[in-house]
């Protein structure tokens, strides 16, 4: 139907015409053009060939009649017969005839002469009959033997059409009016079931896409469609679970952030709070533990900090061209006094690689990769980290030993706050942010970074840099 719109400021807007109506309107619209047209050239094709066939009728029955008087007249030697008595020329014309008309049999012999016919002379004088006029300009010779003693002049076939032929023209054009009445009721339903058709999987997009704005993203239309509407359709489904998706994690990410900024919190709190009710001494040791939770508090909102801007494109890079393998180096002589600690074996092989990138944030890279298999590897464990050519990329490849990671898990490795529970916790683990930030920054500079299972029997991490 019509939608009706109002402004705000209360001004009434015009109604607008839905799109069921507009195509309702088109189909009705097209399908009455194409009934006019069959109708028209209906009509007119039966003009024709009723015309036509009334001229050939006529044409046969002329001349039989000419074919007649030329037999009558050589028997007779002149026209007196006829002069004497006009109506044989009527019934002789009835009688050449080759159809019924709508004159009984008893009343034809009484019949005078047809008034479009008229009997001339060789000379062409009128004998009997109207005289000629222009529209008697058909004319057949009436001959005997090869002599020419006559002529039959008749108009065309407009001025002697009978009623038969009119009853026949009548119902013929009843008939078409019928045609184009169905025509045009079958083109109502016909346009109204269309438009129905194709504007229910609109109307149900569009309830769809209003609930979807609403915050509902459970609901999905299915479609079997095999046409643009069910590409849409699913289309529409795809964004609805892309979107319940992104809810969900949206909540699980707030809900993590809390947690990971509760513990420290609490830790701070709780030990505050004992200093100040005198269960703990404020010497040394105590600020120290206060600092080291004020400093993980600081890495964790650092690292959300990163992240987001990961996330909306705007952290900044400074790109120019280094040696990875240098930095590679740099970063595991940091790190190598910790793997000792925890008697982690590293080892390195590194090939020289030329690579255009931002150092700092390719340097973070490294560490969060190096961090998480030192928090994350058992002691007495080892981690091997190789860098080298694979066609047109740069390969660099970290294992490290176990323990390991479900196959379940591995795909989640690189979302936001993710920790595999049954190894990496609280105790010995981060806040699940440093994959996280890792793959922003490897997809920043055009590569790519996957997680499998490491033949050392815990976690590979596989990072490609494009020349």
């Amino acid at each position: 139907g019509l939608d009706w719109r109002f402004r705000y400021s209360g001004e009434v807007r015009r109604p607008t015409m839905g799109i069921r109506n507009k195509l309702f309107l088109t189909f009705l619209g097209t399908f009455v053009v194409l009934i006019v047209a069959a109708s028209g050239f209906y009509f007119f094709a039966f003009e024709q060939s009723l015309r036509k066939y009334i001229d050939e009728r006529q044409q046969a029955q002329v001349e039989r009649l000419a074919d007649h008087l030329g037999v009558l007249y050589a028997q007779r030697g002149s026209w007196d017969f006829l002069l004497s008595d006009p109506r044989v020329l009527g019934r002789l014309y009835w009688l050449a005839g080759d159809r019924n008309t709508d004159t009984e049999p008893g009343k034809r012999d009484r019949r005078d002469a047809p008034r479009h016919l008229t009997l001339l002379t060789a000379d062409r004088r009128p004998l009997i009959g109207p005289p000629p006029t222009q529209q008697f300009n058909r004319l057949v010779p009436i001959r005997t033997d090869n002599d020419l003693v006559g002529w039959l002049a008749y108009p065309d076939q407009e001025a002697i059409r009978d009623k038969l032929d009119r009853r026949f023209q009548e119902r013929q054009l009843n008939f078409a009016g019928w045609m184009a009445l169905v025509g045009l009721a079958l083109s109502l339903l016909v346009s109204w079931l269309l438009a129905r058709h194709l504007v229910a999987p609109v109307t149900a997009l569009s309830a769809h896409t209003r609930k979807l704005r609403e915050g509902d993203y459970q609901t999905r239309l299915g479609s079997r469609r095999r046409d643009e509407l069910g590409d849409l359709i699913r289309h529409v489904d795809s964004l609805g679970e892309r979107l319940d998706q992104g809810q969900k994690a949206r909540q699980r990410w707030f809900s993590d952030i809390a947690h990971e900024l509760r513990t420290p919190l609490s830790v701070l709190q709780g030990e505050l709070e004992a200093v100040v009710d005198g269960v703990r001494p404020l010497n040394h040791e105590t600020i120290a533990a206060l600092e080291s939770e004020v400093r993980q508090l600081t890495h964790l909102v650092s690292d959300l900090h990163d992240l987001a801007l990961a996330d909306a494109g705007n952290l900044r890079y400074h790109f120019t061209a280094l040696d990875l393998d240098t930095l590679c180096e740099d970063a595991v002589d940091a790190v190598r006094p910790a793997f000792g600690r925890r008697r982690v074996r590293l080892r390195t092989d590194l090939s020289p690689a030329r690579v255009n990138g931002d150092p700092v944030r390719l340097r973070q890279l490294l560490d969060n990769l190096l961090q998480n298999s030192l928090k994350y590897t058992d002691e007495g464990g080892e981690v091997h980290l190789t860098l080298g050519r694979d066609g047109d990329d740069w390969r660099l490849t970290l294992n490290d030993s176990a323990p390991g990671v479900p196959d379940d898990a591995l795909p989640k490795l690189f979302d936001h706050l993710y920790r595999v529970e049954s190894s990496r916790n609280r105790q010995t683990g981060g806040a699940g942010l440093g994959l996280a930030i890792a793959r922003r920054i490897v997809e920043a500079h055009g590569g790519t970074m996957e997680a499998d299972h490491s033949p050392l029997g815990g976690l590979r991490i596989t990072v490609r840099l494009p020349l």
